[in-house]
């Protein structure tokens, strides 16, 4: 299996889905009542948070990559020309 980057927005989705369900679960099988009514607007935060979390994430890869690259890099590949086939110092 191919190692991949940790995909935050699925995680954290994943997991208040998961929060959602055990509260259910422990609302059925014990005697603590679960309120509906706060399940989904802590559902919308959660995703709301993980999306926050994603773009944030991918902000930062986007920039650590263009500063690892060089300005001339950066600023050839924010421009949309395609990249040179030569080296820097052979022409």
């Amino acid at each position: 299996m191919r190692k991949h980057d940790l995909d935050l927005t699925s995680l954290i989705a994943g997991l208040v889905f998961v929060g959602i369900a055990v509260a259910y679960l422990v609302g059925a099988y014990t005697d603590i009542h679960v309120d509906g009514g706060w399940l989904l607007p802590i559902a919308l935060v959660g995703l709301g948070l993980a999306g926050l979390a994603g773009s944030l994430r991918a902000g930062l890869r986007s920039t650590g990559e263009a500063a690892t690259q060089g300005p001339d890099v950066a600023a050839r590949d924010a421009a949309g020309s395609p990249p040179s086939t030569t080296d820097a110092g052979h022409p």
